[in-house]
């Protein structure tokens, strides 16, 4: 876990389980009625325990959060944790509910170190709560999700996509960064920028939350330098997914997709940017293919030739008076002196002067995000939809994309 992960006194959760307790003093069983995408359900919960474990337990003088085991007996339907503890305990900041017992509850994880603070109406919580002594050398205890750069509350994660993503990344699967966003990033840009980037997202703005809107200026500065040639689209009507050149971006409370990549050929880096908060850790989680990775491997000894102008690659505009945006294309070719007849054939119609330059392995997915359109050895291959759509033909798969590229040693250097 990243070290920007803001940690609080220990009193201030203190207070927090005492008025929990109290709570549950004044009425331990409520009748709830939910609603879902199904239909509305009412349940009877009982909470027969609560159990108090993490750095909290430890007696640590600093605490990232409360995290709280909850033994829970149910009659009817059981609504989401969220919903039932909201019911009981209001809405404390900073606390997680894992139904269950310190053995065996919904974290995954046993809690040796759990203490039972609440075990029934009339008990000496208070007691129980004094006997947990500070401990300046308790901290929090290391986990195997501690690689992971951003916390389980700041993503959308089902099952154990969580923990998932740590196998993907022992198996080389995965690999990623992690960029803080501090003060300089999220400082708002210069009025007087008016680059295309800046545009583009004043026309957003109005469309994207108060906390999406934060996070703007980080974006724009981040892409500037990831993603420098990029243009920008979004499909999502939450405007909280973006789409620049080869990223993938996904504000707010972003999802977990531990197959992104099957989908998602094209895109070279998926990159997940929680709201601002308090606790942190603040910043972009930027993940791409591990070495391991079958697309990475598949791309292993290709190579191409392509044409950029002042380090630009070159692209190729498809216009057509009966769609509302054009579509882009890259030419690639299989030899250096290919691209450099070409280049050469260009030079007499008074453009800017070409130079050649040579893709390798992942690096042609950072060619291929900038486009709908290839073009190779003579064919028009459909990347997107949208090129799809232009030529008339079906996106091409992956697999098929890779077996059209030049292998390494047919290119002479």
């Amino acid at each position: 876990m990243s070290a920007s992960e803001k940690r609080y006194p220990r009193e201030s959760f203190t207070k927090k389980l005492i008025r929990m307790c109290q709570r549950l003093d004044e009425c331990s069983v409520r009748t709830i009625t939910h609603k879902d995408i199904y239909g509305e359900f009412t349940g009877e919960i009982t909470i027969t325990s609560m159990w108090v474990v993490g750095s909290y337990a430890r007696g640590a003088t600093t605490c990232g959060d409360l995290d709280l085991v909850i033994g829970v007996q149910t009659k009817g339907a059981l609504p989401y944790t969220r919903v039932w503890a909201r019911s009981f305990f209001g809405a404390p900041s900073l606390v997680r509910y894992y139904p269950g017992d310190p053995t065996e509850n919904m974290s995954g994880v046993p809690f040796p170190e759990a203490v039972l603070i609440w075990s029934g109406i009339g008990c000496d919580w208070k007691a129980v709560i004094a006997s947990i002594k500070s401990d300046p050398n308790a901290g929090r205890a290391a986990r195997e999700t501690d690689v992971l750069p951003l916390r389980d509350e700041q993503l959308r994660t089902y099952n154990d996509e969580y923990h998932k993503a740590v196998d993907m990344q022992r198996d080389r699967l995965w690999e990623w960064e992690f960029i803080e966003f501090g003060k300089e990033m999220l400082a708002p840009l210069p009025i007087e920028d008016s680059a295309e980037d800046v545009a583009y997202f004043k026309r957003c703005k109005p469309m994207m939350g108060r906390k999406s809107q934060e996070l703007v200026p980080a974006i724009i500065n981040l892409m500037r330098e990831h993603e420098p040639f990029g243009s920008w689209s979004s499909s999502n009507s939450h405007w909280s997914n973006f789409r620049c050149g080869g990223s993938e971006i996904y504000l707010g409370r972003p999802a977990l997709p531990i197959n992104f990549f099957d989908y998602a050929p094209w895109v070279r880096q998926l990159i997940l940017i929680p709201h601002i908060s308090g606790r942190g850790p603040n910043g972009a989680w930027i993940i791409r293919r591990g070495p391991e990775h079958p697309q990475r491997k598949a791309l292993e000894g290709r190579h191409a030739f392509y044409l950029t102008t002042s380090g630009q690659p070159d692209t190729i505009v498809y216009c057509d008076e009966l769609r509302y945006r054009p579509s882009e294309g890259i030419e690639l070719f299989e030899t250096h002196e290919e691209a450099q007849d070409f280049a050469a054939e260009l030079a007499g119609d008074d453009l800017e002067e070409s130079e050649v330059s040579r893709a390798q392995g992942c690096e042609l997915l950072a060619l291929l995000g900038l486009v709908e359109i290839l073009e190779i050895d003579g064919k028009q291959l459909a990347l997107t939809h949208r090129g799809s759509i232009y030529l008339g033909k079906d996106e091409i798969k992956f697999k098929e994309l890779v077996a059209s590229l030049p292998l390494s040693e047919k290119i002479r250097p």
